[in-house]
């Protein structure tokens, strides 16, 4: 959950706040190791922590901005920042390590289950490592498509969450026009049938084929009178036709003007 900026909205992207994990795998041998091979895996320890701690740093600092602005609440501020303050701790306690390894002091003993342990906790570690990377790529939302921002739901400070739309993205090459036919008319139309449609301006045509014909009737919008004087109802049903071209838009009315069998 986070808050939505101006920036982010219209660059396709949205702030998503997510917990940093930090470890820094500690433990104690109980058989003799070498100093210099010891000293080169405190080393490795505390250039990774490093790593995570300047990752931390910068998330912390992106949302002490955030705060002042006021797009975020204290609440998650305050959880930015208590990741931050572990990747300091693991930071500092791998800097120690690596100053006992040089000192000398790196003769201990430790079983075969806690070095299992190392390595699964080693795991953990790059685990957390490739949920923050795809966290930082998550961070970017990227339309699926060329096309037209047709709708905009979400406005600068707008609190959002996993699911929330944002904006609508419309494909002008993937239009369609649905067309209810009268059940006295519908024997005239098949599928992939070429037709031509007019706009309500007499000056916009466009052809298009058809792609569907709905089997389920709506419910009855015309009404007519039989030979023996009684009104009846006539049903319609919904004829669906692709329509390829880029100057049709949301909400435009057609009517059909001619046709041609597939």
């Amino acid at each position: 959950m986070g808050y939505a900026n101006s920036e982010a909205v219209e660059k396709r992207d949205c702030p998503v706040v997510g917990r940093r994990l930090y470890d820094a795998p500690v433990c104690r041998v109980r058989h003799t190791v070498r100093i210099r091979p010891a000293l080169g895996q405190a080393h490795a320890n505390r250039d990774k922590a490093a790593a995570n701690m300047e990752l931390a740093r910068l998330t912390f600092n992106r949302y002490q901005g955030l705060l002042t602005a006021g797009a975020i609440s204290r609440q998650t501020y305050d959880q930015e920042k208590s990741a931050y303050d572990q990747a300091v701790a693991a930071y500092n306690q791998t800097t120690q390590a690596v100053s006992q390894a040089e000192s000398g002091l790196l003769q201990t003993d430790v079983d075969k289950a806690n070095e299992t342990a190392l390595l699964r906790r080693k795991e953990q570690a790059e685990a957390a490592l490739r949920q923050i990377e795809v966290n930082l790529d998550e961070t970017i939302i990227r339309a699926p498509f060329d096309g037209i921002i047709t709708e905009k739901y979400v406005e600068e400070g707008s609190m959002i969450s996993t699911g929330t739309p944002l904006v609508a993205v419309q494909d002008p090459t993937d239009n369609w026009v649905d067309i209810k036919v009268p059940e006295t008319e519908l024997s005239g139309y098949h599928l992939h049938d070429k037709v031509t449609l007019t706009g309500r301006d007499d000056k916009t045509k466009v052809t298009g084929e058809i792609t569907d014909i709905s089997r389920k009737a709506d419910f009855a919008t015309q009404r007519a009178t039989s030979e023996r004087g009684k009104d009846t109802d006539i049903i319609t049903f919904n004829v669906k036709i692709q329509i390829n071209d880029t100057r049709i838009r949301p909400g435009m009315r057609f009517r059909i003007t001619g046709s041609e069998p597939a």
